[in-house]
């Protein structure tokens, strides 16, 4: 009677362990990093002229998209980004390629500059203070 008694209790825990294990939920991976959406237009970065300031991870996976913001301009203004110190330059961003999408690795703290590069675009002197801060 004990052998059958220790048997049952031991079956006992083991579909106990088994539910417990059973019940809690399983890890969800963590939701995927959203990519940067920002605006450019004659009126700079996200309508910020000058100096607009964008605070990345060191050794973040970085994906920004250049959305074309001049829609309500009469004509087309086209803009090239460029993001010297990674070798990157977006192609034309315009009322017909309104999204360009870049991806890099942020490396080393500190500061990336970012900037239109075609110079003959209206309002260009706003769109050169792009400052990607690595930390």
């Amino acid at each position: 009677m004990k052998k059958v008694f220790l048997l049952l209790l031991f079956a006992l825990v083991v579909v106990l362990m088994i539910a417990s294990a059973c019940a809690q939920a399983p890890e969800e991976p963590p939701p995927p990093e959203e990519g940067i959406r920002i605006e450019v237009s004659r009126q700079g970065f996200n309508g910020t002229p000058g100096e607009f300031r964008l605070a990345v991870e060191e050794g973040q996976e970085v994906e920004i998209t250049f959305v074309y913001g001049d829609n309500d301009f009469p004509e087309n203004n086209p803009h090239i980004i460029g993001i010297p110190d990674y070798g990157i330059s977006t192609s034309v961003l315009d009322e017909n390629n309104p999204e360009v999408t870049v991806r890099f690795t942020a490396k080393e703290t500190g500061e990336v500059a970012f900037l239109c590069t075609k110079v003959d675009c209206v309002g260009h002197t706003n769109l050169l203070g792009g400052i990607l801060v690595i930390e």
